[in-house]
């Protein structure tokens, strides 16, 4: 995974193949095939298109009917570990004004 900062140092991560993710809101649309608290692994990044997720043989068994959650937007998702643990990613603090000095 590359990580991008925004202007206030806030860390942007942006997804390739291979990056373990979790759903944190349940995929939009009417039929919802992947649920929130599902995580699996990136197939592919499409960019504005979402992302390709398989989640067989990590948050559901090897044997389900949908092993790959197609388009999945990008925003309902957060960076996880091999056992599905979210990971928070650190701040750029150097984007972030630097640090604020006290007066005595």
């Amino acid at each position: 995974m590359r990580i991008a900062y925004r202007e206030d140092g806030t860390a942007v991560p942006v997804y390739e193949p291979g990056d373990h993710v979790r759903l944190v809101q349940d995929e939009p649309g009417p039929i919802v095939m992947a649920q929130a608290g599902e995580w699996g692994v990136v197939l592919r990044n499409r960019g504005i298109e979402g992302l390709d997720i398989r989640l067989a043989g990590h948050s559901r068994p090897r044997t389900t009917d949908l092993p790959i959650a197609n388009g999945i937007p990008a925003r309902i998702v957060v960076p996880c570990d091999e056992l599905g643990l979210r990971v928070d990613l650190q701040r750029d603090l150097r984007r972030d004004g630097g640090s604020k000095r006290r007066r005595a």
